[in-house]
């Protein structure tokens, strides 16, 4: 693994990026509402809170677009889509007290699952430029092309695979909180007809 030069601050957004990938993981698979939710998610959401402002510190490398630059000092691409994450993240923080809402209900869970998919697609990336075995893999499908690694097939690839995973969750998610405000809605009319009686 190639963590030569990495900042101290590089370390504290890299130690946090993990705890948020396995703390987020655990949100997801475990049941929703209950107390375990609530502290992991809150776990989640402070380690990805100092992940996201650590890598506003992080300036080794970016691309710009207008004009295009890549390279280093630069406040570009990856702090964008942190800025985003961040959004996603704060607003779903927001809306998690307010889910008898209909809207808070479907963008809470919703909005969880993409800042989590940005977590894990910069996962993606750091693995292939990190990870030796998979650099050199990542490389020598470039063929000797001046290009970033998580361009090659192989990235492209696993960040589809992701994409595909974080739609299907999505839509899991959304049927699943859809059965629930169904059952609740049933459940109380029942309970308004029995205290007439």
């Amino acid at each position: 693994m190639n963590m030569v030069n990495v900042s101290l601050i590089g370390w504290l957004h890299t130690f946090a990026s993990l705890l948020a990938l396995v703390t987020g993981a655990f949100v997801l698979i475990r049941p929703k509402g209950t107390r375990q939710h609530r502290l992991f998610g809150k776990v989640y959401a402070g380690a990805l809170l100092v992940a996201g402002f650590a890598a506003f510190g992080i300036y080794r490398f970016d691309i710009q677009f207008v004009p295009f630059k890549v390279g280093p000092n630069i406040f570009g691409l990856f702090h964008y889509e942190t800025v985003f994450t961040l959004a996603a993240l704060l607003f779903a923080l927001f809306t998690a007290r307010r889910q008898r809402h209909a809207f808070s209900a479907y963008a809470h869970p919703a909005l969880m699952l993409l800042a989590y998919y940005m977590v894990i697609g910069a996962f993606i990336n750091e693995l292939f430029v990190r990870v030796v075995p998979l650099r050199r893999i990542a490389e020598a499908q470039l063929e000797g092309r001046a290009a970033n690694v998580a361009q090659a097939p192989i990235a492209r690839t696993t960040h589809s695979a992701a994409f595909i995973a974080f739609l299907l969750l999505l839509a899991w998610f959304m049927v699943a909180v859809a059965l629930r405000r169904r059952r609740a809605r049933s459940t109380g009319a029942v309970e308004a007809v029995l205290r007439t009686l």
